[in-house]
């Protein structure tokens, strides 16, 4: 084999494998699975032949489960080929975050890794959704509805909110999006207070505590840092106005959770929504399962039903500006 090699899981190969002829480039495409290398047509890779160039990490190697004939863990074992392999220059992630160990490595091995945005769109339906659903107290609702109950009350409007956006990205701006029509006054938070068209106004993150008292709602989407670990502290919490939601769709180290639960379990009207934990998945002996004031989902805010065809579209587009020689957007 000659042509520059690209390596995938076996199981994405049908899926993309006309837009992958497509391209005007000419590769070998090598299917990976947990018992081997082989090529489209089931033939084995010879180990003299084997030398990838470039390798995706799909959607399905982390939301596999078992019914696909795959498992969690192969997502692990995918990531050992990569960074087994002397040949590999450039990976093409599924995640917008790179702070999963097995990436680390992989970017410590000095590999070239692009992050993707494919799951922003659904981690911003996911926030909209979940606010929604804790400002309207739906499971009252339904509680009701269970007990044949006609019960006609008052329910909280997210029009006229503040909303402080801490960390205003890709995922950020794609929340302040979807906030705004519905009459949201958005403040993002990040680095440099650049006017941002998606904000009403922007404050840098050393400024945040001046808005904390006034936000309905805190929305964390920053990346894992050594400046953004712990930033959602006893401070920072102390700091949020009565009645106001905090929502984690980042990653469960940026808030301390010991210190979430000491403001939970004081009489403040405080609320929260979290998609991602400290340690995954959450120990079945975390207070935060039946805590009244929390609302929990095991870290799926970007498992939208579109997340597929946009990484797809993602490992493509890059491909080919890899292929192309041009410079690839979401390169880290």
């Amino acid at each position: 084999m000659s042509k520059r090699q690209v390596l995938i899981p076996s199981i994405v190969f049908d899926r993309i494998r006309s837009r992958l002829e497509a391209l005007p480039h000419e590769i070998d495409v090598l299917c990976w699975t947990s018992s081997g290398v082989q090529l489209p047509d089931g033939s084995p890779v010879e180990t003299t032949d084997y030398k990838p160039e470039i390798a995706w990490i799909p959607i399905d190697l982390l939301f596999a489960g078992t019914s696909n004939g795959m498992t969690v863990s192969e997502f692990l074992l995918f990531t050992e080929a990569i960074t087994d392999s002397a040949t590999i220059k450039w990976v093409q992630s599924c995640l917008a975050g790179a702070d999963a160990p097995p990436l680390q490595k992989i970017i410590s091995s000095g590999i070239r890794f692009s992050n993707s945005d494919s799951p922003n769109a659904g981690v911003a339906e996911y926030t909209m959704a979940a606010i929604m659903n804790v400002v309207h107290d739906w499971e009252e609702r339904i509680n009701n509805q269970r007990k044949g109950e006609w019960i006609q009350k008052g329910w909280t409007e997210i029009n006229g909110n503040t909303w402080l956006i801490v960390g205003f990205g890709s995922i950020g701006r794609e929340i302040a999006k979807r906030a705004k029509p519905f009459g949201v006054e958005v403040v993002g938070a990040r680095r440099s207070p650049a006017a941002d068209p998606l904000a009403d106004r922007m404050v840098t993150m050393s400024s945040i505590h001046e808005v904390l008292p006034s936000a309905d709602v805190v929305v964390v989407a920053c990346p894992l840092t050594d400046e953004t670990r712990g930033l959602i502290d006893k401070d920072f919490l102390s700091s949020m106005g009565d009645g106001s939601i905090l929502v984690n769709v980042s990653r469960g180290p940026v808030v301390n959770t010991t210190d979430l639960l000491e403001a939970l379990n004081s009489d403040r009207d405080l609320k929260a929504i979290l998609d991602v934990f400290d340690v995954e998945p959450l120990e079945p002996s975390s207070p935060l399962w039946n805590h009244r004031k929390v609302t929990l989902t095991s870290h799926i805010a970007g498992a939208g039903s579109g997340i597929t065809k946009r990484g797809d579209d993602v490992f493509l587009e890059q491909l080919n500006a890899y292929l192309s020689g041009d410079d690839l957007r979401l390169e880290l």
